[in-house]
């Protein structure tokens, strides 16, 4: 029951390489679902233009898999234009891994909770997660994104998957500035949690049963001090 946690799953399959090894094998089976994408596509474009394969997209996500000799064919990208639901719970409860990428959560969300009633398959999910900006902060009930990350230019809380219980805040794609760090800081302060956050070259591991996890890169955690307030 672990969590790779990135901004940048380019970097996030580096910084992690290690870790990886340890838990993908050739008989891993993979599902990735790359369904964060910024505007709505239909099921040509998804495929032809969106995840083409041996596209940038697609190799950035699939050859380090294939590195770590995980089989081409253990490796299923749902196309949410082109997909069965029963099918695809089937796909999802026989992998070993799943994979949440970067985007527009807000439409993740949609498509995992109304479109394909996956959120209990996501949210018990027992295997590895590698959850990528989008995918890393949706494993939290509640998770916030900064008005420099949201597409819509301001801040605000959004309801996620909840395979975490929010034991602490993720901020990706953080920002090494004086008045953004202070804006964590005051978010850490007023809801009473830690903010784990992850810049582009960073990566957070963790045990989503035992919170155990550990720090790789570029990582900032912000701490809430009881009191503090």
């Amino acid at each position: 029951m672990d969590s790779v946690l990135v901004s940048k799953i380019a970097k996030g399959y580096e910084l992690s390489h290690d870790f990886l090894q340890t838990k993908l094998n050739e008989k891993s089976k993979i599902v990735i679902l790359p369904w964060a994408f910024p505007t709505k596509l239909d099921k040509k474009r998804f495929s032809e233009e969106y995840f083409k394969e041996g596209e940038p997209k697609y190799n950035k996500y699939v050859n380090p898999l294939l590195e770590l000799k995980v089989k081409k064919e253990n490796i299923y990208i749902s196309n949410p234009y082109d997909e069965e639901k029963n099918y695809l719970k089937a796909k999802i409860k026989e992998a070993d891994c799943l994979i949440l990428p970067g985007g527009n959560p807000e439409m993740f969300f949609n498509l995992v909770v109304h479109k394909f009633d996956l959120l209990y398959d996501i949210k018990y999910f027992k295997g590895l997660i590698i959850g990528e900006s989008a995918g890393a902060v949706l494993h939290l009930e509640r998770y916030f994104i900064t008005a420099k990350n949201n597409y819509y230019q301001y801040f605000a809380f959004y309801d996620g998957f909840g395979i975490l219980k929010d034991p602490f805040y993720i901020d990706v794609h953080t920002s090494n500035n004086k008045q953004y760090l202070e804006k964590l800081k005051k978010i850490a302060e007023e809801k009473e949690k830690d903010i784990y956050a992850i810049y582009d070259d960073g990566a957070m591991i963790l045990n989503r049963k035992t919170l155990a996890y550990q720090l790789l890169g570029n990582v900032k955690k912000i701490s809430y001090e009881k009191g503090e307030k």
